[in-house]
């Protein structure tokens, strides 16, 4: 962990308690998820390229495990484990969470701790600014009020491209691509010529046979993260682009446009109302909900600046709706941040339930430094 002196050790703990207090005086049942995971929970979810970043381990029976990077999905695992009903459900927790870092800083450690909030059973943007009013109650609360609220919406980012003149396929490509924070690179592939945009392989390698004999045909071992299943799915992807026209030039430049627009909430969204207007496309009722929930996060922010980002995406790709970061003076990393994500307990159970969801995480390390100074 980060702490590594008594001190601080006994001040994060204090910290947590005092916010833990704040979210069970307002209804969230805590919880402890288990701090070793199924690996599958998140690769299924996020994908391969977290493994890279994820302590990954096998059990005598050959089980993949995981030290959990996250405590989300663990969450969502628990409220599935209980019997996901009808009705609402709202759980906070408290404890680290393990990452492959690279080059670990001092604010991006290997282990680190989350304190966070967890909203099942509610679709409406009520729900979502609860969850932003109490992160932002615990972040004050802690002394922390020198703040900048970023926010974006990956539903908006969804409207958008459902308007736009191109296949699902490639629909489904950029807004995955978006939350890698590699759209525009995704972009500018699909708007390349039918030959550039060709497979290197010939098509007897487009099955998880054929790839694995074409690898050995070449003498080339197979070393990598992904699994070949996954590799073949996304050389057929690509076999099935290069029939496919490229984007035209005014849809490439329409996505760019909505990638730049930023600033205060209002002029940001009277701005993505403009351009939808100029190429008449409907961005639907998606637009009237996010300017209310904009406006209600203006509300709960008071002085705090609130930021609109249009190309603002996180990382994990089952957000799908709003999402929000909390930057604080002083801090280079983020302190808190949170979103939006309908889809998570429907693929987690199979399509069992479809559960609407809402939460927010805090790095209370990160939010320590904040309050104290250093």
């Amino acid at each position: 962990m980060t702490a590594e002196g008594a001190k601080e050790f006994e001040a994060l703990e204090a910290q947590a308690a005092a916010i833990m207090t704040l979210f069970a005086a307002k209804g969230y049942v805590r919880v402890a998820p288990a701090f070793i995971q199924p690996a599958s929970l998140f690769l299924d979810r996020i994908g391969e390229k977290l493994r890279a970043r994820t302590y990954i381990f096998s059990d005598p029976s050959g089980q993949e495990l995981c030290l959990r990077p996250d405590l989300t999905l663990p969450v969502a695992r628990v409220f599935l484990e209980r019997g996901a009903g009808a009705g609402v459900s709202k759980f906070c927790y408290n404890g680290p969470a393990f990452r492959i870092q690279a080059k670990p800083e001092r604010l991006r450690t290997r282990e680190f701790r989350q304190a966070g909030i967890e909203y099942y059973g509610a679709r409406g943007i009520d729900a979502d600014l609860e969850v932003m009013a109490l992160t932002l109650d615990a972040v004050r609360s802690c002394g922390v009020l020198d703040f900048t609220i970023r926010v974006g919406h990956i539903g908006l980012v969804r409207a958008l491209l459902n308007a736009l003149d191109m296949p699902q396929r490639w629909r489904d490509r950029l807004a995955r691509a978006f939350r890698r924070q590699a759209f525009a690179q995704e972009l500018e592939i699909l708007s390349r010529s039918q030959a550039d945009r060709a497979p290197a392989l010939p098509e007897t390698a487009l099955s998880e046979d054929g790839f694995l004999a074409h690898l050995d045909a070449k003498a080339v071992p197979f070393i990598g993260l992904r699994r070949p299943t996954e590799i073949v799915k996304r050389l057929q992807h690509k076999a099935a682009d290069v029939q496919e026209p490229p984007l035209s030039a005014e849809t490439v430049r329409l996505a760019r446009d909505y990638l730049a627009t930023r600033g205060d909430v209002d002029t940001a969204l009277d701005r993505i109302a403009s351009l939808a207007a100029e190429a008449s496309l409907d961005l639907g009722p998606v637009m009237d909900e996010a300017r209310a929930l904009l406006d209600g996060i203006k509300k709960l922010a008071g002085c705090a600046p609130v930021v609109f980002e249009a190309d603002f995406g996180r990382h994990f790709e089952y957000y799908t709706g709003m999402v929000f970061r909390i930057d604080a003076a002083g801090v280079e990393r983020q302190i808190a941040g949170g979103g939006r994500y309908d889809g998570l307990i429907h693929a987690l159970s199979g399509g069992a339930s479809d559960v609407p969801a809402v939460g927010a995480a805090i790095h209370t390390e990160r939010l320590l430094v904040a309050a104290s100074g250093r």
